[in-house]
C-alpha cells in the first residue's frame, strides 16, 4: 500500500494534469461500480440465505442507510470546495496581529492563511489542506473534511459488513479452506467447482475493498482526535481537545453529522484563523517585524 502511494505521489508531481485526467475517472468509477456491486450481491444473493425475514428487512434498512451515506458524502466532499480563492475578499487578507502566522505561496504569489498549502493537482492553495483524494476527485480541506471522514467511515462499515456476511455464507455453504489460502486448492487432488472459485474471488475482492478504506479511516480518526492533517499527523499545535476538535472539523453538530451529509452543521470559522494550544511553540514564537 505504501509503495502504491509513493508511486502515485511521484507520478502526480511529475505529470499533475495527466495524473488527474487518468486517476480521477478511474478512482471515481471504481467506487461507483463497487458500491452497487456489493450492495446487489449482499441484498439479492447472500443476505436472503443467511437471515430470517425480520433480520433481512432490518438489513435492508441498514444497507440503504450505509449506501446513501457512502455516495452522499462522496458527492458533498466533491461539491464543497476548500480553495482559498473561495474566501470573500476580506478573508484573503490577514488581520495585523496574525500576519506573522501567514505564509507566502511562491506559486500563487500571495499571502496564504495558516494551515493552507498549495496543491499541484488542484492548481491552488487549500484551506487546512489534508490531502488530495482521488476517490472524491478533489482536495480534502477545511470545508469538506467532514464529508471525507464519513465517506471513509461508511465505506469501511459497509465493506466490513459485506465481508462478515460473505464469510458466514461461505461457512454455511461448506467452504472449509480460508479464502486467503485459495492457492492451496491447486495442491489438492480434488478440483473445486466454479462456484467455489467465484466465492473465493469475491471474498478476496471484499478484503481489498475493506482494507483500503479501513486504512484511510485509521488515519482520519487520528487526524480528527488531534485536529491534525495527513501530512502533519503527529502535529499537536492545534489540538484543543476531542470535543472541540470534532466541532472544528464536523461543524456545530459534531459527530451527529454521521446521520446524513445533508444535515446542516455550520463550521466554527472560515478556515483562516486557527486557535493553537497554550503550550504551542508556534504560539509562543516571537512575532516577525512587519513594518
Amino acid at each position: 500500500m505504501c509503495v502504491v502511494t509513493e508511486l502515485c505521489h511521484h507520478f502526480a508531481k511529475r505529470y499533475p494534469k495527466k495524473f488527474v485526467s487518468i486517476g480521477h475517472p478511474i478512482s471515481v468509477i471504481l467506487v461507483l461500480v463497487a458500491t452497487p456491486f456489493f450492495f446487489t450481491l449482499q441484498m439479492f444473493y447472500i443476505a436472503p440465505k443467511i437471515f430470517n425475514d425480520v433480520l433481512y428487512k432490518i438489513y435492508w434498512v441498514v444497507a440503504i442507510f450505509i449506501t446513501y451515506n457512502i455516495l452522499g458524502n462522496m458527492i458533498f466532499c466533491y461539491l464543497y470546495n476548500s480553495s482559498v480563492e473561495r474566501l470573500p475578499k476580506e478573508g484573503k487578507l490577514p488581520v495585523p496581529e496574525e500576519e506573522h502566522l501567514w505564509h507566502y505561496c511562491e506559486i500563487c504569489q500571495k499571502l496564504m492563511p495558516p494551515r493552507s498549502w498549495h496543491c499541484a493537482l488542484c492548481g491552488c492553495c487549500i484551506l487546512k489542506r489534508d490531502h488530495h483524494c482521488l476517490f472524491t476527485a478533489t482536495c480534502v480541506g477545511h470545508n469538506n473534511h467532514r464529508y471525507f471522514f464519513w465517506f471513509t467511515f461508511y465505506m469501511t462499515l459497509g465493506t466490513c459488513l459485506s465481508l462478515v456476511t460473505s464469510l458466514v455464507y461461505g461457512i454455511m455453504s461448506g467452504i472449509s479452506i480460508p479464502f486467503y489460502d485459495m492457492f492451496y486448492l491447486f495442491m489438492k487432488d480434488t478440483s473445486p467447482t466454479s462456484c467455489s472459485y467465484c466465492q473465493y474471488i469475491i471474498l478476496l475482492l471484499n478484503n481489498v475493498a475493506c482494507a483500503v478504506p479501513a486504512l484511510m479511516l485509521a488515519f482520519q480518526i487520528q487526524i480528527v482526535c488531534h485536529n491534525a492533517t495527513y501530512y502533519q499527523i503527529f502535529d499537536r499545535t492545534y489540538d484543543l481537545g476531542f470535543r472541540k476538535n470534532c466541532k472544528l472539523i464536523m461543524g456545530q453538530r459534531g459527530l451527529w453529522t454521521f446521520l446524513s451529509p445533508t444535515l446542516k452543521s455550520p463550521l466554527l470559522h472560515d478556515g483562516t484563523q486557527w486557535q493553537m494550544r497554550p503550550d504551542s511553540k508556534l504560539l509562543n514564537a516571537p512575532k516577525a517585524n512587519v513594518n
